[in-house]
């Protein structure tokens, strides 16, 4: 399952808060939040409470993303220096082999789309298969880029832009050819999970 929807919020003023704030603040993993946390009127901090809105807003566009026990949220800060991630699936980093999520979204919180120009979303359809060897047979990005086919699909950078899908599917995120100087391409990711899950930081 892959779901796009764009201009996913209507009222904006989360997204634009929370781009301000990673944009100095920078990349961050946060703790497994319980789905009881995530459900709360009140969080721990203003960040998180903005998270967790936006996290029910992720549940109400999908009613199979809620998950049974739990969300691991994070966010994503690249910029021209540190500009694409490497082809991977979501999974709990502290269990033994690749144990994926249910499910995966992301939702750009900036800069504008005219501030941007490559930073793509790109999902491999075939699922992860831990039997297979070779599954992740790619040493770098243009690796990925030249094994494209119709195996690939590769969903541009736009603001607002929300993005759901299953977490079995690896996925990469193309470099970053042009972004206006003192912009980062900054996305709010969680995945949601039917157990509870430790968060290697």
């Amino acid at each position: 399952m892959i779901k796009i929807i764009d201009n996913f919020l209507e009222d904006t003023e989360d997204l634009d808060w929370l781009y301000s704030y990673f944009k100095h603040a920078g990349s961050y993993q946060f703790d497994f939040m319980p789905k009881s946390y995530v459900n709360k009127r009140k969080h721990t901090s203003e960040v998180e409470n903005r998270l967790c809105k936006i996290i029910k807003a992720f549940c109400s566009a999908d009613l199979s993303y809620a998950a049974v026990e739990g969300y691991e949220p994070w966010v994503n800060v690249l910029d021209i220096g540190n500009d694409h991630l490497h082809h991977h699936v979501d999974c709990s980093e502290e269990e033994e082999g690749i144990v994926p999520a249910k499910f995966t979204a992301t939702l750009y919180l900036g800069p504008s789309d005219e501030s941007i120009k490559g930073g793509e979303l790109a999902i491999n359809v075939n699922p992860y298969n831990e039997s297979e060897e070779n599954t992740f047979p790619y040493d770098t990005i243009y690796d990925v880029i030249k094994s494209f086919d119709d195996d690939w699909i590769i969903i541009p950078y736009r603001y607002n832009r929300m993005i759901m899908f299953d977490s079995t599917l690896p996925h990469a995120v193309l470099p970053i050819k042009h972004i206006t100087p003192n912009e980062s391409r900054i996305s709010f990711m969680s995945a949601s999970w039917d157990k509870t899950i430790k968060v290697k930081k």
